[in-house]
């Protein structure tokens, strides 16, 4: 697996949590005696199951998760709601979608001269299938390994969609952190684009080789590590890596010129802020209950 970089770009995932109970943190103060000292176990130790009151809880997350197509960062974008159960169980369903053009990474694509031909019309790939970027095909042609006339420039558009139904445990709550294990599972469909960037609509590799859209459909999986800190009770930031793989892909249609072949698989991030909305408005009528009250006249 390759490692993910330690300094993210910031790619917020902002997200809305609806809730019908109190926090966590709230009902775990409730239980416990009001002289406890306030130390690193008061913070960090962990609440058992036992202390939290049954409940149930929508949540809607409006999600960003940051990854890597063949080694290019891109930005999945998506929505997921779900059933958060005794504060440990979430069960939830989510949409994604990617619309991206690659134009800062242009692909090369072999033409009829390079060789004896066979490999005319295929995205010049790595022994890892790892598309070779322009620009590394161009130090080859300054060296005089490569010929210019042996490769054809092109730009990727990838568009790509998927539903996926999604279990996240929650192994370790204390009044500041959470630690939970996300697993979802999904089914979706993909279409690559290559573009001719010299405005020659691939003339030079002949209308046999000429690159079209290809189409399919595949199953991702994925699994996690989620961490939660909540500094305050109306505001908490998230964090999350993970792994995802393409169990099953299927092509539609395919054709030589195509880099898309499990390049799905790869490690996902994203940092985030939850707002506790239903706090807020809870403790706002809350407020606004005790304001009115106040201001009834005395009879």
């Amino acid at each position: 697996m390759r490692k993910i970089p330690s300094l993210f770009f910031l790619a917020m995932c902002f997200q809305l949590n609806a809730q019908v109970t109190d926090s966590v943190k709230q009902k775990a103060e409730n239980v416990q005696p009001a002289a406890l000292r306030k130390n690193f176990n008061y913070y960090f130790g962990h609440i058992p199951m036992r202390a939290v009151h049954r409940s149930a809880k929508f949540d809607l997350q409006i999600d960003t998760r940051n990854s890597f197509v063949k080694d290019f960062p891109i930005n999945v974008y998506g929505v997921n709601v779900g059933i958060i159960l005794h504060e440990r169980f979430r069960l939830g369903a989510g949409y994604y979608w990617i619309n991206q053009n690659f134009n800062d990474k242009l692909l090369g694509i072999y033409t009829n001269t390079f060789g004896t031909g066979a490999m005319a019309g295929r995205v010049i790939i790595t022994p890892k299938g790892i598309p070779v970027p322009v620009w590394k095909l161009n130090d080859l042609v300054a060296a005089g390994k490569l010929k210019s006339s042996d490769f054809v420039a092109a730009s990727q558009q990838i568009d790509l969609w998927f539903a996926s139904a999604g279990f996240m445990y929650t192994f370790y709550v204390s009044r500041l952190v959470e630690f939970a294990v996300p697993i979802e599972i999904g089914y979706g469909g993909f279409s690559e684009k290559l573009y001719d960037i010299s405005g020659n609509n691939f003339s030079t590799l002949g209308a046999s080789l000429k690159p079209q859209a290809t189409t399919g459909n595949f199953i991702p999986g994925q699994i996690g590590f989620d961490v939660l800190i909540k500094p305050h009770r109306w505001v908490y930031f998230e964090g999350s890596i993970g792994y995802r793989q393409t169990l099953i892909q299927n092509y539609t249609t395919q054709y030589r010129a195509t880099s898309f072949d499990s390049q799905f698989n790869g490690e996902y991030y994203n940092i985030g802020v939850k707002i506790q909305l239903g706090t807020i408005v809870k403790e706002w009528k809350a407020h606004r209950k005790k304001n009115s009250g106040e201001k009834l006249p005395v009879k």
